[in-house]
């Protein structure tokens, strides 16, 4: 007989114990002070606090581009922390999309060409015309980034990013270039692919009216969680000034 049972589900990220040094002896740094945390899939999450705070290594942990120096990391029921190199680069790779402050656009290709780089190599990728219209920007796929605003640069490294169909999207300052208008217009792209793609998207930033728009928003201070606080009503990205 099948096994009817419920299958168990699992959180985005489970987080033990996690700490984070850089160096040694008198010198060393504390990145991280063991954290301890548990991200839902599917939610939009606001990693929240002033530089330095541990927030963006947390990110790049999380993210398979560093590891932790003890403690535990799960993307869903995998332990991180006993992956190869090889294996981060195949998690990397399938799962996740990564957006930064900057757009590290290839300035001799179009915004089209671009986004095509990714789904090169994408197990069942979308096809990059599909991604740019969900940004916005199917009427500039031509366009070389040169042409383009800085808030459209930023929504065609979105592009890039979700054209894989990434299970996490990981955003460092997304808006920290952009002036506060081209900002809510980012911030409304990440919102519509949060909810139409049930995409788990982690937002890092300073700008704390960013925290309104977010399902969860993580507090940082000194290396640590100070705070997890969800919102129960939410704004909309186009109403939040900063």
């Amino acid at each position: 007989m099948p096994d009817e049972s419920p299958k168990k589900t699992f959180p985005a990220f489970s987080i033990k114990g996690l700490t984070k040094v850089y160096g040694e002896g008198p010198a060393a740094v504390h990145a991280l002070r063991g954290v301890d945390l548990e991200i839902p899939a599917g939610e939009l999450v606001v990693l929240l606090g002033p530089s330095g705070s541990g927030k963006s290594t947390l990110l790049n942990i999380i993210g398979g581009l560093d590891r932790g120096t003890k403690g535990a990391v799960f993307f869903q029921d995998q332990d991180m922390s006993a992956m190869t190199d090889r294996a981060l680069t195949r998690y990397r790779r399938d799962y996740v999309g990564f957006v930064f402050q900057f757009y590290n656009l290839m300035p001799s290709l179009t915004a089209y060409e671009n986004v095509a780089l990714v789904t090169e190599i994408a197990r069942s990728p979308m096809d990059p015309n599909d991604a740019l219209g969900l940004v916005g920007l199917g009427n500039r796929a031509d366009h070389f980034p040169s042409q383009l605003s800085g808030g459209e640069q930023q929504r065609v490294a979105i592009a890039r990013a979700v054209a894989k169909k990434p299970t996490v999207l990981f955003c460092d300052e997304p808006t920290g270039a952009l002036d506060s208008a081209t900002g809510r217009s980012v911030l409304k792209v990440l919102k519509n692919i949060n909810e139409e793609l049930k995409t788990t998207v982690l937002i890092v930033t300073h700008a704390a009216a960013t925290a309104d728009m977010a399902d969860r928003v993580i507090h940082f201070a000194d290396g640590g969680i100070r705070e997890v606080v969800e919102n129960k009503t939410k704004r909309n990205p186009e109403d939040i000034q900063w």
